[in-house]
């Protein structure tokens, strides 16, 4: 990335303090430019990865364990981010969650992978289950150190109820790709509500909580779930889909209620 996310100082960057845990803030002028660039550098390799297998002409289990290298890669590049800008990992949220009975023990959470399960069923054998459970492990890593971690960081110097609704704005908007499938209007829809709402949610779990584990475990669950049951658009599909974006949706809103507001000392971009 052309810009730093700090200045070349002794100082180091400081962290927004969430009832005694540490997270880490850049000290940046630009935070929202350097939002975009920071999700957009989560993504690239991501996407490369899905052109390598296209372009090679991978089957579903080698096209699989491809994008999953690409995309552990990206994780990889995002923990030297964390590294060569100071704070540490416990700082961007590589730490124990706490306060779980603010976020209602994560319980609504939880029910989502059964709903989608529920609604859609599984439809894959077993060597297909182990690659989608592959590339779930890198996805959750990747996604929560550029979305949770990074990408937050960028932005908590504006607070932290700014930070989580800018984060979750740039997530759902790079899930806009997904109007290229094909897929119907109502589907793609909820597909992009459910994507801002997630990116909301979990956004909101590590001001609450201070830890991104939660994030890596969920998508390593839903992502898995939703790859096994063929992401199918059946009827009784789209009703669990919609069935799952009002639950995020409510508890979206109960996350909210449970943010601190502006964090005191931040330093001046």
């Amino acid at each position: 990335m052309a810009t730093r996310p700090a200045p070349p100082t002794s100082t180091p960057p400081q962290a927004h303090d969430v009832d005694g845990r540490r997270l880490a803030a850049w000290k940046t002028r630009h935070p929202w430019l350097l939002a975009v660039a920071v999700g957009l550098a989560g993504t690239v390799l991501t996407a490369f990865g899905v052109g390598y297998a296209q372009a090679r002409g991978l089957d579903v289990l080698e096209a699989s364990y491809a994008q999953a290298a690409f995309v552990a890669l990206s994780a990889l590049l995002g923990l030297v981010v964390m590294w060569r800008t100071k704070p540490s990992l416990a700082d961007y949220g590589f730490r124990r969650p706490r306060s779980l009975d603010r976020a209602l023990w994560l319980l609504p959470l939880a029910a989502l992978p059964v709903i989608l399960v529920a609604f859609s069923g599984p439809h894959v054998t077993p060597p297909q289950a182990l690659a989608y459970a592959a590339l779930a492990v890198a996805v959750g890593f990747n996604e929560e150190i550029w979305f949770r971690g990074l990408l937050l960081a960028a932005l908590r110097g504006l607070g932290e109820k700014k930070a989580v609704i800018g984060g979750a704005a740039v997530f759902g908007a790079l899930h806009l790709t997904n109007v290229f499938t094909g897929s119907p209007p109502l589907h793609l829809a909820l597909q992009f509500a459910f994507a801002c709402l997630a990116g909301l949610v979990l956004a909101e779990l590590v001001a609450v909580t201070g830890s991104l584990w939660i994030g890596v475990a969920w998508h390593l669950v839903y992502d898995l779930a939703a790859w096994c049951t063929g992401e199918e658009l059946s009827p009784a599909a789209l009703v669990g889909l919609g069935l799952m974006t009002a639950i995020l949706a409510a508890y979206a809103a109960w996350l909210w209620r449970q943010l601190p507001g502006r964090g005191p000392g931040l330093m001046a971009g």
